[in-house]
C-alpha cells in the first residue's frame, strides 16, 4: 500500500493516509464478513437495526451517510434475505419504520464479532494516549472539512 502512495507523489500527504488506512480496515471487514455473506454496509445497517429499532430510511441515510437510492436498495435486499421487515410508522402512514427480525438478530451477532476482532488489531496498533491524541486529530480534520 506504501507503494500506492509513492505513486502519486504524495506519500507524505495527510488525506491520503486518512484514505488509505480506511481501505486497508474496510478491505479486512469485508474479508472477514464474507463467509457470512454480508457487505460491511450491510453490517452495519443491522447493527444499527440492533441497537435502533425502528430507524427509518431517512434515518439511516444520516448514519450510513449515503443517499435515498442506496439506502432502499440496500434495505432492499436485506428485506428480501429475510434480515429486516418494515412497518408503517405509527403517525405517519407515508414513513416506514425498520425493525431487524431474529434472523437478521443473529447474523448481526456474528457479524459483530467478526468486526470487533479487526477493530482490536486497530486498538493493538497503538497506545490509549496515542488513540487519544489521534480522535482529537481527526475529529478536527473531519469538522475542517463539514465547516
Amino acid at each position: 500500500m506504501e507503494s500506492e502512495g509513492k505513486l502519486w507523489g504524495q506519500e507524505e500527504s495527510t488525506a491520503l493516509q486518512i484514505k488509505m488506512t480506511f481501505i486497508a480496515i474496510r478491505r479486512e471487514i469485508g474479508a472477514a464478513l464474507r463467509p457470512l455473506g454480508l457487505t460491511s454496509q450491510q453490517a452495519q445497517t443491522l447493527h444499527i437495526l440492533a441497537t435502533a429499532p425502528g430507524a427509518t430510511n431517512a434515518d439511516l441515510e444520516k448514519l450510513l451517510c449515503i443517499e435515498k437510492p442506496s439506502v432502499t436498495s440496500l434495505i432492499n435486499g436485506l428485506e428480501k434475505r429475510g434480515l429486516v421487515v418494515r412497518r408503517p410508522h405509527c403517525d405517519d402512514a407515508r414513513v416506514r419504520e425498520i425493525y431487524i427480525t431474529e434472523q437478521g438478530r443473529e447474523l448481526h451477532t456474528a457479524a459483530h464479532k467478526l468486526v470487533a476482532e479487526v477493530k482490536k488489531r486497530t486498538e493493538k496498533a497503538i497506545s490509549r494516549e496515542e488513540a487519544a491524541v489521534l480522535h482529537q486529530l481527526l475529529r478536527r480534520i473531519r469538522e475542517a472539512h463539514e465547516a
